[in-house]
């Protein structure tokens, strides 16, 4: 009698799945660190821990508001339904992801009863669990099996190197470019920790100082994520011009986000002599660099971002860009939420980026390197 096989749990490469799922715990511990700012001030909470669940809805609900928080999930729900289909059929995937933000969403809210400079609140979990469906319901449109999700991998196989660790890096060169849409950061300004993390300033601010400051920091960002960039390329990719599209979408984020939010100087906010300044540099070295080795060019990416980092902590306050949200445009302030994980995926970047650059490294040590 011939057996009737089980039908296939998922169809694409199955890497594609994992790497989803990873993607999500790193995105949940963004909303973690995010959610838990300030890291003072712990408190005992009420007994009815989950009492904000059913209290009454805040007097002022704004629709800005509820739309930030929608969207601060959507990318959560999204990975989570994604990375189950290694282990369920797509409707069982997108409900337990939805499912799982949900409870995130209460998890987050509810630690917050500990901490006195948070209010935890039903609306906003209401508005998380929907953003998370949202993001849930849209993965199957991304599945490898499915049209979408096809080309996008037919591109990255014609582009990128192979390899799950390869897309690893693509993935963070992504949130690279997401960074920017936080209005109140310098652009290609990640890694400053200084805020969240009390750290001493070690100078004090001067036109001459903060030009040269925001100079290095932009030329060493520039580098070193160009670089890394080009690490992950095929041989026959023509490394400049992809370089160049991760750069100009971070730009394009930038202009779109302070002309939305009426930043002063609107689109050309981020354009100050100290970033104009080391962008030329930046990209004068840069095609230059991208003649090296392949793992002369890994090595250096590495280096680049260790000095960015410092460069952006060290650097004096910048009096514009360290501006407290609420002290920003109204419409802005109503994204708080979004923006804290915004701004923790802006100050994570570089160890992420670091960390990512050591392992591609021992991977690369014990094989072929690809040609430079």
């Amino acid at each position: 009698m011939a057996s009737v096989s089980k039908p296939e749990v998922a169809a694409g490469p199955p890497h594609v799945y994992k790497l989803a799922l990873v993607l999500a715990l790193a995105y949940l511990l963004t909303i973690v660190y995010a959610s838990l700012q300030p890291f003072r001030g712990w408190r005992l909470p009420p007994e009815d821990l989950y009492g904000f669940l059913t209290a009454a809805w805040p007097r002022y609900i704004t629709l800005e508001d509820v739309l930030g928080n929608a969207l601060a999930y959507v990318p959560l729900g999204f990975m989570l339904a994604l990375g189950l289909r290694q282990f369920f059929r797509p409707g069982f995937s997108v409900i337990t992801g939805a499912l799982i933000a949900l409870a995130v969403s209460i998890g987050m809210e509810s630690i917050q009863m500990f901490l006195p400079a948070r209010i935890p609140s039903n609306v906003d979990v209401l508005a998380n669990g929907t953003g998370g469906l949202i993001g849930a319901l849209a993965a199957p449109l991304f599945s490898p099996s499915q049209m979408i999700g096809a080309r996008l991998i037919v591109w990255r196989d014609r582009v990128f190197r192979p390899g799950a660790l390869i897309e690893t890096g693509l993935l963070i060169a992504g949130l690279w470019v997401l960074t920017h849409l936080n209005p109140l950061t310098q652009i290609f300004g990640t890694g400053n920790l200084r805020a969240t993390f009390d750290l001493p300033v070690y100078f004090f601010h001067t036109p001459g100082l903060l030009l040269s400051a925001e100079a290095a920091v932009v030329f060493f960002n520039l580098l070193g994520l160009g670089l890394m960039l080009s690490t992950l390329l095929r041989p026959n990719v023509r490394r400049g011009l992809v370089i160049a599209g991760f750069i100009l979408a971070a730009i394009a984020l930038k202009m779109i986000i302070a002309a939305v939010f009426a930043i002063p100087l609107g689109a050309f906010a981020w354009m100050t002599p100290g970033v104009m300044l080391g962008f030329v540099a930046g990209t004068t070295l840069l095609m230059s660099l991208l003649l090296l080795g392949h793992q002369a060019r890994l090595w250096l990416s590495l280096l680049c971002l260790l000095l960015a980092l410092a460069a952006i902590n060290l650097a004096p306050d910048n009096p514009y860009f360290n501006m407290p949200p609420r002290m920003a445009s109204g419409r802005y302030s109503h994204l708080l939420s979004f923006s804290a994980i915004l701004r923790a995926l802006s100050e994570l970047w570089p160890l992420l980026a670091l960390a990512y650059l050591v392992t591609l490294s021992r991977q690369d040590r014990g094989q072929q390197t690809p040609a430079s």
